[in-house]
This record gives structure tokens, C-alpha cells and sequence, in this order.
């Protein structure tokens, strides 16, 4: 169950192909990272994927996200704690624990975190930044700034949301700083420096690799590239461009699904509160408002068509994990419902609140836990579907028939077939590889199998030049709902 979604495959033989490259210099391991997806979570498997076992079950993934799952869940615990902190009530102890509770007994998180998925890591760097953001504004100590600027540099090698967050967050510094305009100006440098690393450093991967620094946007790889190559599949999407109010109610429903809509309502009456209750003291709560952006952010890239999202699950499920790290705004902000009520009845609104926690998270495992939709979304596209069935039956193939080194085939589609079929990047010449691009009328000598899914890039260097396919002899061919997969041998 935790290697479902194909991107998740997809994260762990990237990091396989760094420590599993037949190119030996550092650069041709590094350019393996490649684009879209931010590397945060690539290196942090580094060390994991090297074992077969990690890297094929996908457990290498999995112990990141798991530690992830901890950080976040602390430093949430700790965010709420210094967010609760000048509450007038006898029980503003308690609120912080439910704030933990709402996240840590998440059905949806819970699956999440096990999978090789970037979501867990992405909330960890987020909740660790915010909450050194909100200890910085309290205390304005050098130490706790340098420390928020580097978690939201992590933020912004995991996932593109903390993008914009990382843009406020110096704006927020710039604001709240103390001191006369000197210090102001400096400590807002020091953190744009640092925060701003992230986004630069990639912008100079992307341009170093691609000659595009914005490869990662509009490049064959990226969600809008993607779109274009899937467009007929994907037409549905088109409803969502242009229009705000459909595109927010989109986001609200996703988010929804993922956490719930009990607690949604909970989290948007929470934030009221605190936008007219601390209105006055707005500028040193505003690290915890940052946990918003990423809801805005989905909404305008929807908006903009960069993204596509379908939570629903009677008409399939697309991106709906999208919906998954605004839990942390609900749950830091679901406990402020409470203090509606005067100080004698909190505690029993804490027990409300913990009730409607448990039956909503209840609720949403009532048919099972594969039924919630984050777990649905990776079956449904990365097992069930028809392209994901077929190449099962490759990989039962080549496992059943092992094919002797060295293999030359095209890694990006049929990355799965590699982890599933008994493969090893360090027995394949694939696109990565010096020797892939040496290749002009003959097939190295030293290759004795190719493996060909039909509109791939070698498939149409095979149409472009027959010579190639001398001395090649089919063994094996699956016909696929578009196209088919073989496997030739040298004669």
C-alpha cells in the first residue's frame, strides 16, 4: 500500500539513479536529480535507496516521510503552544494538544506519511519554519531568525508552495523587525539571503541542465507540459481556468476531502476569531498566518491552468492529495472555536471539539482506510488503471525471464518496469548516461537486450534509423492501451 502512487516510484528511482549511475563522475550523478520535482526529498533518500530492499518496496521513501510525519507533528505542537500561549483560560494548555491530535490521528496524513511522497516533508519544513517565525517575532534573536530562514529554505526544495511563502515571510520579517531602520534592514537581508537560496539554486539547476531556467514550469516535464501531452485526457481541467470563485470552492472541496468538512468549518471559524480578536496584535501573530498561502497559491494555479485537480471519487481522483497540507492551518486554528465559550464551559468545549474530531476522522475511514481518498487516487492511477496493470505484467515478465546486462531503454515512462522488473540503473545505458548520447548507427556491442515502449525517444530513433535494429529479435511484446512494450535481444 505505500508504493501505490507512481510519483512516489518515480522519487525513489530518481535518487536510485544518483547512487546507481554507470557514469562514475559526480556531475552525471547530480543531473540525474533533473526536473520538475524540487530534490529535497531525492537527497534525503540517498543513503536509504542504495539498499535493493528500500529502494523497490519504496521503504526508502518511507523512513523520510515517517520522520517528516514527527517533525511536523512537533513543531505544530510547539506553533500552537506559542500561539495559545496569552489565552486567558485555565485550559490554553489543552489546546495545543488538540492542535497535535487533529494532525497526528489525520486519516489521510497517516497513509501519506508512508508513502515516498514529498507532502510530509513539505509540512515538516513548513510547521518548523512558521514556528521559528513566531519565536523570532516574540524573542527578535538572531539565532531564531537564522534558524526560520533555513526551515523555509528546506520548504522551498520541497514542494513550490513555500515559494510564496518564503516571498511574504520576508515581507513579514522587513515589518515586524525591531530596532531602527539599520536593523531592519539587515535582519531582513540576512533572511531573504538565505530563504531566497533555495528558488535561486534551483532557477540555476534548471538553466545549468536545460538551458531554461524555468524548465520546471513549461518544459515537456513540468504540470503544464504534461497537461499539453494529456490534454485529451485532461480536457476536464479547462472548466477551472479563468474562474476564481469555482477555483477557490475547488480548493475548499479538496481540502475538504482530505481532512474533512467538519473541520474545515472548525479551522475557517478558528481563523475568524483570531483575524478579530487579535486584529491589534495581528503583526506578531502573523508567522501562523503564513500557513495559508499554500491554499491561495493551488487556488490562482488553478486559476492559471499550471495545475489540475478533481477530488471527487465518484468521477475519478486527480491531485486530490493536493488537498492535504492545509491541515496544518485547520488544525492550529479549529482549537480558537473554544474560546467563544466563557472559561467555565471551555472544557466541556473541549470535549465537544475532541468529539467532533474523532467522529469526523471516524467518518472518513467508515468504509476502510483504502477507501480514503488520498490511498484511492494513488490505486486507482498507479495500480488499477489500465497502463499501471500492463506494466505489472512486464515487470512479472522479467522477472520470470531475467535479461542479461547491459540493457539499453529509455528510464522515464518505464521507470516502474525497473524497480518492478528486477533492474538495475547500473546495468542500463538510459537517457542519464554519457553513452546514451553516444549512440549514432550501431548498437554498442556489449548491449544484449532493448527494451522499447512504442513513441518513446529510442523508439523513434529506432523509426528514424533501421539500421539499429539489426541483429535484434523480439522475445517478448505487451500490447498497452496506447501503444506496446517490447523486449528485442541481440541476435
Amino acid at each position: 500500500m505505500t508504493n501505490h502512487y507512481g510519483d512516489g516510484v518515480a522519487h525513489a528511482n530518481i535518487a536510485r539513479k544518483v547512487v546507481d549511475s554507470p557514469d562514475d563522475s559526480l556531475w552525471q550523478r547530480y543531473i540525474q536529480i533533473g526536473t520538475p520535482w524540487l530534490p529535497l526529498q531525492t537527497v534525503l533518500m540517498l543513503p536509504l535507496v542504495a539498499n535493493d530492499w528500500m529502494w523497490r518496496t519504496g521503504v526508502a521513501g518511507s523512513i523520510v516521510s515517517m520522520i517528516s510525519f514527527v517533525v511536523a507533528a512537533v513543531a505544530l505542537f510547539l506553533l500552537a503552544k506559542s500561539f495559545y500561549r496569552k489565552e486567558d483560560s485555565p485550559s490554553k494548555e489543552l489546546l495545543p494538544l488538540v492542535s497535535a491530535g487533529i494532525f497526528l490521528l489525520n486519516p489521510s496524513a497517516l497513509y501519506m506519511q508512508t508513502t515516498p511522497m514529498t507532502e510530509s516533508v513539505f509540512m515538516a519544513a513548513l510547521a518548523l519554519a512558521i514556528y521559528s517565525l513566531q519565536r523570532w517575532a516574540e524573542e527578535k534573536t538572531a539565532r531564531r531568525l537564522i534558524v526560520a530562514a533555513l526551515a523555509m529554505l528546506a520548504a522551498t526544495l520541497a514542494r513550490y508552495e513555500a515559494w510564496p511563502v518564503a516571498a511574504f515571510s520576508v515581507a513579514l520579517v522587513a515589518l515586524a523587525a525591531g530596532g531602527d531602520l539599520k536593523k531592519r534592514v539587515k535582519a531582513t537581508a540576512v533572511f531573504a539571503a538565505i530563504a531566497a537560496a533555495g528558488p535561486l539554486y534551483w532557477l540555476w539547476h534548471n538553466w545549468t541542465i536545460y538551458g531554461n531556467a524555468f524548465e520546471f514550469l513549461s518544459g515537456p516535464h513540468s504540470a503544464r507540459g504534461l497537461f499539453l501531452q494529456n490534454e485529451a485526457r485532461l480536457g476536464w481541467a479547462k472548466i477551472f481556468v479563468g474562474h476564481a470563485f469555482v477555483d477557490l470552492l475547488l480548493m475548499i472541496v479538496t481540502a475538504a476531502v482530505c481532512i474533512g468538512p467538519f473541520l474545515i468549518l472548525l479551522g475557517s471559524t478558528g481563523l475568524a476569531r483570531t483575524l478579530i480578536v487579535k486584529r491589534r496584535s495581528l503583526l506578531e501573530e502573523s508567522p501562523a498566518l503564513l500557513l495559508l498561502i499554500p491554499f491561495f497559491f493551488h487556488a490562482v494555479s488553478l486559476y492559471r491552468g499550471e495545475i489540475q485537480i478533481f477530488p471527487l471519487s465518484a468521477f475519478g481522483l486527480h491531485n486530490v492529495r493536493y488537498g492535504l497540507p492545509h491541515l496544518l492551518a485547520v488544525a492550529l486554528f479549529a482549537p480558537s472555536c473554544v474560546l467563544f465559550f466563557k472559561s467555565k464551559a471551555r472544557r466541556v468545549a473541549i470535549i465537544a471539539l475532541c468529539s467532533i474530531i474523532a467522529l469526523q476522522y471516524g467518518y472518513l475511514i467508515s468504509e476502510g482506510p483504502s477507501q480514503i481518498a488520498v490511498y484511492q487516487e494513488g490505486y486507482r492511477n498507479g495500480v488499477n488503471a489500465r497502463p499501471a496493470r500492463e506494466r505489472a505484467r512486464v515487470c512479472s515478465w522479467l522477472m520470470e525471464n531475467p535479461v542479461k546486462p547491459v540493457i539499453l531503454m529509455n528510464t522515464g515512462a518505464l521507470g516502474p518496469i525497473v524497480s518492478g522488473g528486477g533492474l538495475r540503473y547500473s546495468d542500463i545505458i538510459h537517457e542519464g548516461t554519457l553513452r546514451w548520447h553516444a549512440i549514432n548507427d550501431r548498437i554498442p556491442e556489449d548491449v544484449s537486450t532493448v527494451i522499447i515502449q512504442e513513441g518513446d525517444p529510442l523508439d523513434e530513433r529506432f523509426r528514424e534509423n533501421a539500421a539499429l535494429s539489426r541483429d535484434l529479435a523480439e522475445r517478448f511484446q505487451k500490447k498497452l492501451s496506447v501503444g506496446k512494450i517490447s523486449v528485442f535481444r541481440r541476435n
